[in-house]
């Protein structure tokens, strides 16, 4: 399974960045609402508990009849003095914290250890005028209505009902209605921290964007290192650090490509160095007598040539000069084929789909014509074919040979690298085709692999990205 995640470090930093930004926003709006609504309750019911324990003072100071029913109405509260506590006569929901504060603030006015009991809770209009309010003030000798004016059916509001027990066993009771907490808090918070988020993403996308572009042009420029044999120089951009990694890059890039012109000088000295002598020294050996022994000496002055000019063709590659074309690569593969018949030498041509590519045609003849000796050489045979799949198109030269051990197909593409372990000259090469073929699939954004034929034989396949899908028509004949 793929990972969400994308490949690249700037894309991975900003997914990261918004995900961590997006959980703390989250968690922010969570904690400041619950704060504020936690500040809001305490201050809704601070001032019905304010007044309660003062009442209560006051009503232990005065110490009515025990026998009484009493009860009183100020702007904002009923107060009440019965048998019983209205949180335990209706089943009201007990609030212990309520019941803490209550206990707190009557110990602050001189009442200590009293049973209270607290109950706080969201009602309706019709609810505030229901059974609870008409019991709590039947004796209400005023006869007015304890919630004061009719209000919106739908409208809400905080029942606070407070009870403490007096010394002689009875409880004194207020009843207290308070505006319904403000709903919009919810919203605004949830605004404010939403455009918080967004601004500061904002942000961080500008920085991962002021590190993706320069790092881009670094990994390209990288990329194209030793390709054209000048040195790749990318616009340093960016934070400090990363300017830095480009100035470090571009001086990097200078020296490569300055070695690999010295390189390319001594090589192309040597070179001609040795195939004078060698040129000298063969038309010398054409009055060599006896024949046999002459034959032998022009035969290794051939293989010699023939090593050289392999050496020297790969240590130029990943720096041809040589242009790309988009091309046909069964066409070129049936050009090849073609010249092996006329020789007859034992290549055949398979299907051959029509694949379209970016690649530079006398590289690639060269990695063909590797691949088929390879093939005649150790299977005796080759069969050429090109097919396509999504994105590439793969070109095949199979043998009926004796195939390859694991170990083999691990060490194929090392230079000197032969498969047949007498080293024999008149089987193949140096061991340097395969190291070449390698190169040029690399230089061409492909790849080689070698792999065994059932029931015997090998396979090589030469695979090269397609510049458009879809082209896998069947190649003109």
């Amino acid at each position: 399974m793929k990972s969400l995640l994308p490949r690249s470090l700037p894309g991975q930093l900003a997914i990261v960045m918004a995900g961590a930004l997006l959980v703390a926003t989250i968690v922010n709006v969570f904690l400041v609402l619950g704060e504020r609504q936690r500040s809001a309750f305490i201050e809704q019911t601070g001032g019905p508990i304010a007044r309660f324990a003062d009442a209560t003072a006051m009503i232990v100071a005065r110490a009515p009849a025990s026998g009484r029913q009493w009860f009183e109405r100020s702007r904002r509260s009923r107060y009440m003095l019965q048998q019983t506590t209205p949180v335990a006569d209706f089943g009201l929901p007990r609030d212990a914290a309520v019941e803490h504060r209550l206990a707190e603030a009557l110990r602050e006015v001189g009442i200590v250890d009293a049973v209270v009991r607290a109950s706080v809770r969201l009602v309706s209009a019709p609810d505030r005028r229901g059974r609870l309010l008409a019991n709590l003030m039947r004796e209400d000798a005023s006869g007015a209505r304890p919630d004061g004016p009719a209000r919106r059916p739908d409208e809400r509001a905080l029942e606070v009902v407070l009870s403490a027990q007096l010394p002689d066993g009875r409880w004194f009771s207020s009843l207290t209605y308070q505006p319904e907490p403000a709903r919009g808090d919810a919203f605004l918070i949830g605004a404010s921290t939403v455009t918080t988020f967004l601004f500061v993403l904002t942000a961080a996308l500008w920085i991962v964007g002021r590190l993706s572009r320069p790092l881009r042009e670094l990994a390209t420029a990288a990329g194209q290192v030793g390709d054209t044999g000048e040195p790749q120089q990318v616009i340093p951009r960016g934070p400090g650090d990363v300017q830095q990694t480009i100035h470090a890059f571009n001086a990097m890039s200078r020296r490569v490509s300055q070695l690999l012109r010295e390189k390319d000088v001594m090589l192309g000295a040597l070179g001609h160095d040795l195939r004078t002598p060698l040129s000298s020294l063969r038309i010398r050996l054409e009055s060599m007598e006896p024949e046999a022994e002459r034959e032998k000496a022009i035969r290794t002055i051939e293989e010699t040539s023939v090593l050289l000019d392999d050496i020297l063709d790969l240590s130029s590659q990943g720096r041809s000069r040589e242009p790309e074309k988009s091309m046909d690569l069964s066409t070129l593969a049936q050009d090849v084929v073609e010249d092996y018949g006329e020789t007859g030498a034992p290549v055949t041509r398979g299907e051959m789909q029509r694949a379209v590519a970016a690649c530079r045609p006398v590289l690639l003849r060269r990695a063909i014509r590797n691949l088929i000796d390879n093939a005649i050489a150790y299977g005796g045979n080759a069969r050429v074919s090109v097919e396509c799949d999504a994105d590439f198109a793969s070109l095949h030269v199979e043998d009926d040979g004796p195939g390859m051990s694991d170990a083999e197909l691990s060490s194929a593409a090392e230079p000197f690298f032969r498969g047949e372990s007498s080293r024999n000259r008149s089987t193949g090469g140096a061991g340097l085709g395969i190291t070449l073929v390698e190169a040029i699939a690399r230089s061409h954004r492909g790849e080689l692999k070698l792999q065994n034929r059932t029931p015997r034989g090998l396979r090589a396949s030469l695979r090269i990205p397609l510049i458009g899908k879809g082209s896998t028509g069947p190649a003109a004949t």
